[in-house]
């Protein structure tokens, strides 16, 4: 959604429907990009996914600017990467997970959504939840399946206790 001081969409995550002019074969179609509304220049730019660590795209290396505001209009926003819950039951090829479950949303580089089950390791001694690396292929019209959750995340070395909030997907 866009503010209203500017005709471009928020920062985020999206889905490219069209490659953008001049950069078609780092920006094709059907494509993961983090957009920015901003750059050092004042131009939008995106960035395509560099790598993936624990089912999240990291988007690094040089930002693609453009000046064709009719590209930006043919994004397609989708949700953020993180944790949900189930609002109904998710049945798919090779079994179901129940209403309620907690799921972690990725994507692939096609910006296909996946989703990743928490489970908990009989055979470990920690009490931790666990997602797999490999997930269950989610359409996009079942995105509404997915209720945000919070989920705290612990402090990193120089960051005190008091500066985290629970993680909260949107």
């Amino acid at each position: 959604m866009a503010s209203s001081k500017s005709p471009l969409p928020d920062c985020g995550l999206y889905r490219t429907t069209k490659p953008l002019a001049g950069h078609e074969e780092r920006v094709p179609a059907d494509m993961l990009v983090y957009f920015h509304n901003h750059s050092d220049s004042g131009l939008p730019c995106v960035l395509p996914p560099d790598h993936n660590i624990h089912n999240r795209w990291h988007f690094h290396g040089p930002q693609i600017e453009f000046r064709g505001l009719q590209w930006v209009e043919s994004l397609q926003k989708v949700p953020t990467e993180g944790f949900y819950t189930l609002r109904q039951k998710l049945t798919f090829e090779g079994g179901e997970w129940p209403k309620g479950a907690l799921v972690q949303l990725g994507y692939t580089r096609s910006a296909d959504p996946i989703l990743f089950i928490a489970r908990v390791r009989a055979r470990l001694s920690e009490n931790d939840l666990w997602f797999s690396d490999r997930g269950v292929p989610l359409k996009r019209d079942q995105l509404a399946l997915l209720e945000p959750a919070s989920v705290y995340t612990e402090p990193t070395e120089g960051t005190q206790e008091g500066d985290h909030a629970p993680q909260q997907t949107h």
